[in-house]
């Protein structure tokens, strides 16, 4: 919503480049007024559907069998792969569809109000017993 008032100089979205401009033009978008009235305000323009699948941790692991490490002078050996927040499969327009819900007694949809997305992360274990 934020990203789509063209009310001030904050950055916008590039849907705002298919606004209405003239008589006759068939838009989503209202025309620009900078600094004057309503494109500001809520409707259910801005509403869509966030449902989401999201792949949030992954861990694989593998030991070596002891057999294969004693040979080298070890005990075990073994690694461990982890990742965190994997992909998201949505239709969503945003940046991240969790964007969290209302606070208590609001009676307004929640609010996506642009923050940046989880990053992705892995983590590499080695374990050695000697």
């Amino acid at each position: 919503m934020t990203a789509e008032n063209m009310y001030e100089n904050n950055n916008q979205s590039r849907a705002v480049n298919w606004r209405w401009h003239n008589e006759g033009d068939v838009a989503v978008i209202p025309r620009a007024l900078h600094d004057y009235g309503y494109n500001w305000l809520g409707s259910d323009r801005f509403m869509e559907d966030a449902s989401f699948l999201r792949m949030n941790f992954i861990t694989m692991s593998y030991n070596f069998p002891t057999k294969q490490v004693t040979q080298f002078g070890i005990k075990s050996l073994s690694f461990n792969l982890n990742f965190n927040n994997v992909f998201v499969l949505t239709k969503y327009s945003g940046a991240d569809p969790e964007v969290g819900a209302p606070s208590a007694g609001q009676d307004r949809p929640t609010r996506d109000d642009g923050r940046t997305p989880r990053s992705k992360q892995f983590t590499l274990g080695i374990n050695v017993g000697f």
